[in-house]
């Protein structure tokens, strides 16, 4: 079973329900995640030949082809055509935010999807980049395992400080907490 499907949870065509694509190429979405790789390119490739300028179609076929064989520069170079077509669409930059992390470039991919969830924040292919970064990147303290419960405390925290907006009220809350432990001490 394909990697998105498990990481998706993809449960009878939940997963389009905040897509603006096409029938036909949700149809190809939807053989993807349920694993059949080789039709689901087979499709995309189809609505392609119909359409060459649909954006969605190639985003699907560079994640097809990113995980049926890790050809990723071939799988980017489709992503990257698909952003050119469409750059105010979230499809392109999360096919290259995949690519990028399937292909261990995980700060680039990282970069990637964020981008994407800036131009479609309920795109629900997005979730599968996260849980993808989230399971590649090195635990919080490298001397423990992954799931030791320290690493997934602290690892759920680093998850959560995510925006900049986060991040400014996690180095507020560190600074009153640095505060107060000195008023105590001192």
């Amino acid at each position: 079973m394909s990697e998105l499907s498990h990481l998706l949870e993809f449960r009878g065509g939940n997963f389009t329900v905040e897509m603006f694509a096409s029938p036909a190429v949700q149809a190809a979405y939807r053989v993807m995640l349920e694993g059949d790789h080789a039709e689901a390119e087979t499709r995309f490739r189809r609505i392609i030949d119909d359409n060459p300028r649909d954006h969605e179609a190639l985003a699907g076929l560079a994640v097809c082809t990113a995980e049926d064989g890790g050809r990723f520069l071939t799988a980017e170079k489709l992503a990257q055509q698909s952003v050119r077509l469409a750059p105010k669409s979230a499809a392109g930059y999360i096919a290259l935010g995949y690519i990028h992390l399937r292909g261990s470039r995980l700060d680039e991919g990282y970069r990637y999807l964020m981008k994407a969830k800036h131009l479609a924040p309920r795109d629900p292919r997005l979730s599968a980049g996260f849980a993808l970064y989230d399971r590649e990147r090195p635990p919080v303290i490298a001397d423990l395992s992954r799931l030791h419960p320290v690493n997934r405390a602290l690892g759920g925290v680093r998850a959560g400080l995510r925006s900049p907006a986060q991040r400014a009220m996690g180095l507020a809350c560190l600074a009153v907490t640095v505060y107060m432990a000195s008023t105590f001490i001192g």
